[in-house]
This record gives C-alpha cells, structure tokens and sequence, in this order.
C-alpha cells in the first residue's frame, strides 16, 4: 500500500519551511502600522498646522499608501495635482478677469494665491530633488479638508502627509489648494 512521502526527510523539512514562511509573514503583517493609526497621525499633523483646528471639516481620507521616499509621487498622482493647480489658477483669472481688474481687497483670491505660491514651490521643491523613485520609505495619507485661514476665510485643500515606516513620525506634509 502507498503510504505517500509525509514520513520523508524532504517532506518534513518542507513543513518546517512553509511554518518559518508562515511566521516571517505573522510577524512582517504585525511590525506594520495600522491603516487607522496612520491616518490619525495624519490628521492630528493637519489639525496643529491650522489656525483654527476647530473649524477643520475633513471632507475624505485616502487609504494609505506606501511612499519611496519624500520627494516622490507617482506620475497619476503628479498628474491628478498639476490638474487641480490648473483649475485654481483658471479659478483665480476668472474671478479677477484675468487679473486686468484684480481687486486686492478680494481676500479670498489673495488667500487663494498665497496658497497656490505656496504648493508651487513644494512641487518645485520636490520634482528638483527627487528624480527617480526610491527605496520603500513609509507611508502617504493623503486628507481633502475645509478650514478658515488666520483672516477667518473658509478654504478647502488637500494635504498630503508622508509617515515614516513604523508610523510614528511625520516626514513631511504639504497642502495643494482647492477651488
């Protein structure tokens, strides 16, 4: 009768290799960061860089995302920003008639360009220093919001937080304004 080959030196030494595979897995899934506590770290960066943290209405939350490195989007994701800074600059001619009757009493378009300049010079900043994508480095959230500035106008933006690999520390955050 055929007893197959589970009494086998190779048999047994494939079972211990599928149990160590089983327990490098447990432990690489257990030393990952939870999904919910790097988008709270992610919030709680965004609520102490605002003014008014308790006007912050966060309108969604991305799923986190591995990041290679600070200085590094992928190219939809580059993509996706260039295209929301296109529609705030279109929104900025519009409402000032393509600056020909720009008015600088306007607040909301003054705040609007400040924020523009600002995430401008982070993409800049970024695309300088980073050409290529790097090692895995930690995680994106990225947090669609709505808040008032420090002259009490209501905006909306995006920011993007880079986390660290265990999840404890913000690496780098910026905002990209939304119309």
């Amino acid at each position: 009768r055929y007893e197959g080959d589970h009494n086998t030196p190779t048999a047994a030494m494939k079972k211990i290799g599928f149990i160590l595979m089983a327990g490098a897995l447990l432990m690489a899934v257990s030393c990952t960061p939870s999904k919910g506590k790097l988008c709270d770290l992610a919030k709680e960066s965004l609520e102490q860089s605002l003014y008014y943290p308790k006007q912050l209405r966060i309108l969604s939350v991305s799923e986190p995302d591995s990041a290679f490195g600070i200085n590094y989007l992928s190219p939809k994701e580059m993509k996706g920003i260039m295209k929301t800074m296109k529609v705030v600059t279109d929104s900025i001619m519009a409402r000032t008639g393509n600056m020909s009757s720009f008015n600088p009493d306007d607040y909301y378009v003054i705040s609007l360009a400040e924020r523009q300049m600002k995430a401008t010079s982070e993409i800049r900043d970024m695309v300088f220093r980073s050409s290529k994508k790097e090692n895995f480095s930690g995680w994106k959230v990225k947090i669609d919001y709505e808040s008032v500035d420090h002259d009490g106008i209501k905006y909306r933006s995006e920011r993007w937080t880079f986390i660290d690999k265990d999840g404890h520390n913000v690496l780098r955050a910026f905002d990209i304004p939304l119309p």
